[in-house]
């Protein structure tokens, strides 16, 4: 018995002792720091141009209002996607070596997935590690190993970063014609034609903020079919109006910007629904 009291005895001491050195170590260790890709702030890029194989290459300026597409479209880009884009920039660099231009090859180098260009800073996408499946990717006469989380934005169409906004920010209505209703502001009221005695201003308003603030799917490059429908919408200040041709196909509804190239994609038809109408 006493025997077996001692060994207790020692078994508890080694619990506790372990128990101590648990609280004693630190909670976390320590990870070192990985420096990050490029040392650019976003806040200071001006100006990003994609480049690859997928299409022709386009370019988004920053203005006041936002990110705009001056090439291939003139439209307002997609602000959001651009802000993960920008998280290339500080994105960990797992390896970093002189870039040995006599090995482009198996780099992937010599002919590159895509370039993306941020201000004057080019860097330039080449294959993966055959064992981890990180990215290679050069900036200048640097090689540099990361974690491949950029290839569907680098590789991305001009279409993928163009805003899903039908109508730019901001922007106010003075007239909407559809194939059925228009809607037209007089003095400051929206009237609708034809008349609907029981319709209110409040479901007229609805209707407009409707158009104003929809948000499309996708966007893409206009298909070839020709359109009999069209919508035309006059924006305060601007002279010529916007006209969207309607096109519907079996599961979804296209407003095509002839002038751009470019159909916008919905998922229902409820904007040509008259005010008041419902799904």
């Amino acid at each position: 018995m006493q025997r077996q009291s001692l060994i207790n005895l020692f078994l508890l001491l080694i619990v506790l002792m372990l128990g101590l050195f648990v609280w004693l170590s630190p909670e976390e260790t320590t990870q070192p720091t990985q420096a990050p890709l490029t040392n650019l702030n976003p806040d200071d890029i001006q100006q990003i141009e994609i480049k690859n194989n997928n299409g022709p290459r386009f370019v988004m300026q920053r203005q006041s209002g936002g990110w705009q597409m001056t090439e291939p479209y003139p439209v307002q880009a997609n602000g959001p996607r651009i802000d993960i884009l920008m998280d290339l920039l500080s994105t960990p660099q797992v390896e970093a070596l002189p870039l040995p231009t006599d090995r482009l090859v198996e780099f992937g180098l010599d002919s590159p997935l895509a370039t993306v260009m941020f201000n004057d800073t080019q860097i330039t996408f080449g294959g993966t590690h055959p064992y981890n499946y990180r990215r290679y990717v050069r900036i200048n006469d640097r090689l540099f190993l990361i974690n491949d989380l950029f290839p569907h934005h680098v590789l991305a169409q001009a279409e993928d970063f163009i805003s899903h906004a039908l109508l730019p920010e901001n922007t106010q209505l003075s007239e909407i014609n559809t194939p059925d209703w228009r809607l037209i502001k007089t003095n400051g009221r929206w009237e609708a034609t034809p008349t609907n005695v029981g319709i209110t201003q409040a479901q007229l308003q609805e209707k407009v903020d409707a158009w104003l603030h929809t948000w499309v799917s996708k966007v893409s490059k206009a298909p070839k079919e020709t359109f009999t429908e069209a919508v035309t919408l006059q924006i305060e200040g601007i002279t010529q109006p916007i006209t969207l041709g309607v096109v519907r196909q079996k599961k979804q509804l296209l407003l095509v910007r002839k002038e751009l190239g470019l159909a916008y994609r919905l998922t229902s038809d409820s904007l040509l629904k008259p005010p008041g109408a419902t799904d």
